[in-house]
Formats: C-alpha cells, structure tokens, sequence
C-alpha cells in the first residue's frame, strides 16, 4: 500500500510539473521546438545591444556643456590649457575631437580640417558601432521564425500522408504549434527594428552636434593662427 501511495505522489508530481512547462508563454515557447533556442539568443543579443547603446547615446553625457562653453571662449584666450584641462577632465567622444583640434593648433589650417575629419570619423564610428547587430537581429529574427513554421508544416503534412485526417484537433495542434516560431520572431524582431531606428537616429543627431562643434573649433583656431601670423608681421 504505502509503495502504490508513493507511485501516485510521484504521477501527480510529474503531472504538475508536466501541466507547468506546457501551459501559459512557457509552454508555447516549448512548443516552437529547436528553432526557439536561436531566436531567443538573439532576443538576448538583441536586449544587450539596446541596453548598451541606449547608456552610451546619452546626449548630455558626449554633448558635454562644459566643453562645448570651451569652444566658445577658445578665440578669447591665447592659453590652451584651460580648453586641455577641460577635455581632460570631461574624457569622451566630443573632448577627443576638441583635443585633437586643439592638438594642431599651431599648424596649417588645412592639417586642422583633415585632422577634425579623421576624429570625427572615429568618433561617429564608435557611436554607431553594434547597430548593424541590432538590425541583423531585426531581420533575421523573422525568417527564422518563418523557417521554422514552414519545417513545421511540412512535419505536419507528412502526417498527413502517413496516417490521413484522422483527428482534426491533433492536426490543427500541430498547426499551432509550426505557427509558434513565426509569432516569436516577430514579436523579437519588430521592437528590434523600431530600437534600431530610434538609436540610430539619436546616433546621427549626436554626430550632426559633433560635426557642428568641430566646425566652430576648426573656424576658431584658424583665426586664432592667422591673428597670430598677422602679430608676427606687425612686430618689429
């Protein structure tokens, strides 16, 4: 008696656990069979990038103020060291272009402008750097979930011709189940396509600050070289 006790306990513990992972979002996630392990990777990816990207596009964080107040008083002040100890203090991508303007200074306006270019360049680089992930996930995340619907159905069309139409609800079970992967690449995909887009976007505005504040620094030492020329002259 107490052994057919404990053989009922353990069915209807199997029970519970069986009617836990197949029941609810678990369950149908379940039901998408192996084609689900790699798009939920790429759900995982996909939610890393947007974190990351989303903390690194602050613009109040590379759009610095007090840097940006630094180009604005460069032609005013002969001394460097103030912009330097600014950039310095204020480490990113906008006091990386600042300095590397200021760097070369004392040279050929032209050698400025090439030199402002290559860090902007870079710099824009870097803020656009794992958006392409981000869309690959968009895109791939759908037809992979297509991929697996249509393996699906195929499964399920050659149990059709093997045993016929015997029980409809097994057949549109089946069904269900083949459609699982389409829903979840979807819902993966369409929010990853949105995100890139928001991000990129907000990465190009960043850049168009970027590009700005580089003209007014590149626009600020040329003058600050040519009325240093113009002193040489007029001296004695």
């Amino acid at each position: 008696m107490p052994i057919t006790l404990n053989l009922l306990a353990d069915a209807s513990e199997h029970g519970r656990l069986y009617e836990f992972f197949h029941s609810g979002a678990l369950g149908k996630l379940i039901e998408g069979g192996l084609f689900m392990i790699p798009i939920l990777a790429l759900l995982v990816l996909g939610l890393a990038v947007i974190i990351e990207r989303m903390v690194v596009l602050r613009q109040g964080r590379i759009i610095v103020p007090e840097i940006a107040e630094a180009v604005e008083t460069l032609s005013a002040s002969k001394d460097l060291s103030v912009a330097y100890a600014i950039c310095d203090r204020r480490p990113g991508p906008f006091a990386n272009v600042v300095r590397a303007g200021l760097d070369h200074a004392d040279n050929d306006w032209t050698i400025m402008r090439d030199v402002l270019e290559e860090a902007g360049r870079q710099e824009a680089t870097r803020l656009t750097r794992r958006l392409g992930m981000l869309e690959t996930v968009a895109a791939v995340s759908p037809l992979l979930g297509l991929l697996g619907t249509v393996l699906g159905m195929i499964r399920v069309f050659g149990t059709i011709s093997l045993a016929g139409l015997g029980n409809p609800e097994t057949l549109s079970s089946g069904i269900s189940e083949a459609m699982v992967t389409t829903a979840a690449g979807l819902i993966i995909g369409i929010p990853a396509l949105v995100a890139h887009n928001w991000l990129n976007g907000r990465a190009d505005r960043i850049i168009f600050e970027l590009e700005f504040y580089s003209s007014k620094v590149l626009d600020t030492l040329r003058r600050r070289s040519l009325a240093g020329v113009e002193a040489k002259r007029a001296a004695p």
